[in-house]
């Protein structure tokens, strides 16, 4: 059986087991601890949830978790990829006259996607990521999705010569057409010189942007194995922001020995990079010799949480 196959077979199960992933995130809810998600925290998931074909599940996801705040709950991740059921349910919702601003993205980028011979799909293949912040979003507000694309099929790896720039335009074209925004030549300069402060052992993780929010592309580097390859980035970059702050958080958690290696995410305006960075601790690489993901094996993630837990970066309980 193909890959193909099999996911079409998940798919259908999924289908028969909820009607909607909400509610099968329901079935399952009492797998979390309700210091996480509980309560409201879990109404509000669930409500947008329902929106949602069941058989998204078929696909990665995951929940965003703010453990530095007391209440429980939580914003969603999940995984569309072109040519599945869950797929089609986009593309006839962003056909339709009254799609959100970000169904209609996503409906653009499966189309972009399609064609064999198209170099966007060269390059990120016809899988997304969309991010639901529905936790940090405003009591009673209905959150649209952030899209994200990751160049997985031909990874975009630092190199200061710019031989794949041409890539790098091809995938912000591609957000530009998702979100219906104009894209500035002052982006596309500020993109080239995020990569050009790119190392060879390190590289563009990801492009996303939130269509329905103020403009602006949100960009993760990753591969950083060290506090000074970070630091050292940041001024190649020219971001803007404290970097004794980076600084210091990132190196209490390498002293202890807490991750292998660590995303940067930045925000690209029109006038520049952001003032605000976010971090990603990755405890192993993406394939592990021994076939098995971080994930299936607590003793790869421990480390991580005690070290977080030790440094006050989260609330004990959470």
């Amino acid at each position: 059986m193909s890959i193909r196959e099999e996911w079409t077979v998940t798919e259908e199960r999924l289908r028969r087991e909820a009607g909607s992933l909400g509610d099968l995130l329901e079935q399952h809810r009492d797998r979390i601890s309700p210091e996480l998600i509980g309560g409201r925290g879990w109404e509000r998931l669930l409500e947008r949830a329902r929106e949602l074909p069941p058989n998204l599940a078929a696909f990665p996801f995951g929940f965003e978790l703010p453990l530095d705040e007391r209440r429980p709950g939580a914003d969603l991740g999940v995984s569309v990829v072109g040519g599945t059921r869950a797929a089609a349910f986009f593309d006839e919702q962003g056909r339709s006259g009254d799609a959100d601003p970000s169904t209609r993205g996503v409906h653009r980028l499966l189309d972009a996607t399609l064609p064999r011979e198209s170099h966007l799909r060269d390059v990120v293949g016809r899988k997304m990521m969309l991010e639901y912040d529905i936790e940090s979003a405003p009591p009673g507000a209905r959150p649209d999705p952030g899209i994200f694309l990751q160049p997985v099929e031909r990874p975009i790896v630092g190199d200061r010569a710019g031989p794949r720039l041409r890539d790098i335009e091809v995938v912000l074209d591609a957000m530009a057409f998702a979100t219906g925004w104009e894209l500035h030549a002052a982006e596309r300069r500020q993109v080239e010189r995020l990569y050009r402060a790119l190392t060879p052992d390190t590289r563009m993780g990801s492009f996303g942007a939130f269509p329905a929010r103020e403009r602006g592309f949100r960009l993760a580097m990753t591969g950083f194995r060290t506090t000074g390859d970070i630091i050292a980035f940041l001024d190649r970059s020219g971001w803007p922001g404290e970097q004794s702050v980076v600084a210091s958080t990132v190196s209490r958690l390498e002293e202890r020995g807490a991750f292998l290696h660590v995303g940067v995410h930045v925000d690209v305006r029109e006038g520049g990079l952001g003032p605000k960075l976010g971090l990603s601790f990755f405890t192993r690489d993406r394939e592990p010799k021994d076939g098995r993901y971080w994930l299936d094996n607590p003793r790869y993630w421990t480390a991580l949480i005690d070290a977080m837990r030790e440094e006050g970066l989260g609330l004990a309980d959470k």
